[in-house]
């Protein structure tokens, strides 16, 4: 696609249909997501998990509608691949440009899926510390690992229209 129109089209994907996205498809994300700038390159900071299993994609929900104290919510809505990224801390902290980086890695996927012809939407974990415990429990990360993003993958419900980039409030 188009690089324009990649930008004009990406959109928050929130209804998907049933079906898995191919392990191509897969490959190409994670490859966007590591080609994202990051902070001072330090990518060993950097965790991407992948989750396309049902039952750990229902706890990812759950811990969301824990973490937000509403029962109603759903942070998957029925996108079957999930990736999440965590960065590790550093001396009891995170770096606040480790965030920034974590935040390129989401967008530059974001962008890839929309190429690929999926709908995403990203979410944001960190600075939420009981979602980032719930999360983070949920996925048997190291306690020192910090989930801060999560984007749901998915094939769209509906095709997304782009959008005039001049017309975005901006």
């Amino acid at each position: 696609m188009e690089w324009n129109k990649v930008m004009r089209t990406r959109k928050s994907c929130r209804e998907y249909i049933d079906e898995q996205i191919t392990t191509a498809q897969l490959k190409a994300l994670l490859e966007a997501g590591c080609a994202a700038p990051v902070a001072r390159g330090k990518f060993e900071q950097l965790q991407l998990t992948v989750v396309q299993d049902k039952e750990l994609l229902d706890m990812i929900d759950t811990a969301a509608k824990q973490s937000y104290g509403d029962d109603s919510f759903s942070c998957t809505r029925g996108a079957p691949t999930v990736i999440i990224v965590s960065v590790q801390e550093d001396q009891g902290q995170i770096a606040p440009n480790m965030i920034a980086s974590a935040g390129c890695v989401v967008q530059n996927m974001h962008l890839a899926a929309t190429d690929l012809g999926l709908g995403a939407v990203w979410c944001g974990v960190h600075p939420q510390p009981r979602a980032e415990k719930l999360v983070g429990e949920a996925l048997g990360l190291d306690e020192s690992l910090i989930p801060l993003n999560i984007i749901y993958i998915g094939y769209p419900a509906e095709e997304p229209e782009a959008r005039d980039q001049y017309e975005a409030d901006c």
